[in-house]
């Protein structure tokens, strides 16, 4: 475009220096900022805050240049010498608008455009004659109505992108709550089924599936009332998740049974976590809860498993812990 200006100008008889300096300097100046940008494409936004001022300046300058040079000049016509460069302010703006969050956004378009067409906006204004031809409603209408507009739509597209970052956070907070359990925070048995199916697309031998068992937990609720038996599991889910990995999931299965599900561990190591874990719910009484006790069945993934098939085994090893007198860790 800065080429295509300048031999336009240099076709002219008496061209203007500015005409010949501004548009190849800027297509230099544009030239680099793509060669830059090819080579950095992690710089995008030193690049575009490089191009905003770069065009706000080559559209400036001129601006105020030929306006001066209109009223100091006798019999001098601004919309004959002015460049057209109203069209010019636009882009930038965009730009800003796209690429840019700065926190005076609004602020700095709104600077821009005043110091590019103000000059002009007020020469014409003095000026009816030119105003009223056809370059000076161009010009009018191009740095009036259609700039300002973009100016005017920062604001809604801020509301815009508020409204949306909300949408997403409610969204997201919505769907944490639809895989948590009320109670204990813990994630609920659909967030458990489907982190079994996701471990299932790519299976690992090493992968254990853990179900336990609060003992007599009907006997708790029987004889210290619902309140306590809650607390008892709020307690058990914070110790267990305070012992466990983050990577390891852990969810509240259903009533007083817990699913745990440890990725990348032997066998020995499993148990060890396993005795763990049950040592640290006996560890110390539960308010005026007596001591709490849990039995623990383990099964490690085996080629050919299922959901159904694993969960079957894991609590096949549960069943057998209670049965072998509780409080204890079964394989299965």
């Amino acid at each position: 475009m800065g080429g295509f200006a300048t031999v336009s100008h240099l076709r002219q008889i008496d061209p203007n220096p500015l005409d010949l300096l501004l548009p190849p300097l800027l297509t230099v100046i544009m030239f680099g900022l793509f060669v830059y940008l090819y080579h950095r494409p992690d710089s995008i936004l030193q690049v575009v805050w490089i191009y905003v001022v770069t065009a706000f300046a080559a559209t400036a300058i001129p601006a105020w240049y030929y306006t001066i040079e209109a009223w100091r000049t006798p019999g001098a016509t601004l919309i004959e010498s002015l460049p057209p460069i109203a069209s010019l302010l636009i882009p930038p703006l965009l730009i800003l608008i796209v690429f840019l969050r700065p926190r005076h956004l609004l602020a700095i378009a709104a600077i821009a455009w005043i110091v590019v067409a103000a000059p002009i906006l007020l020469y014409l204004a003095v000026h009816p004659a030119q105003l009223t031809s056809p370059r000076g409603l161009d010009i009018v209408v191009t740095l009036g109505p259609i700039t300002l507009a973009v100016v005017l739509f920062i604001p809604l597209q801020r509301s815009a992108e508020h409204w949306i970052s909300k949408l997403q956070s409610e969204r997201v907070k919505a769907e944490t709550l639809a895989d948590r359990d009320a109670l204990t925070g813990l994630y609920n048995r659909r967030a458990g089924e489907r982190f079994l199916a996701e471990a299932l697309i790519a299976p690992d031998p090493s992968d254990v599936l853990m179900l336990f068992d609060l003992d007599h937990f009907k006997h708790i609720n029987d004889t210290y009332g619902h309140p306590a038996g809650d607390a008892v599991l709020r307690e058990v889910a914070h110790r267990c998740t305070v012992f466990l990995r983050k990577s390891d999931v852990f969810a509240r299965w259903g009533g007083e049974e817990f699913l745990v599900l440890i990725r990348g561990t032997d066998q020995i190591g499993v148990i060890r976590v396993a005795n763990d874990l049950r040592a640290t719910i006996a560890a110390t009484p539960i308010e005026a809860v007596e001591t709490v006790t849990a039995s623990f069945g383990i099964a490690r993934f085996q080629p050919g498993d299922t959901i159904t098939s694993w969960l079957m085994r894991a609590d096949r090893a549960l069943y057998e812990a209670k049965s072998a007198g509780r409080d204890r860790v079964m394989s299965g």
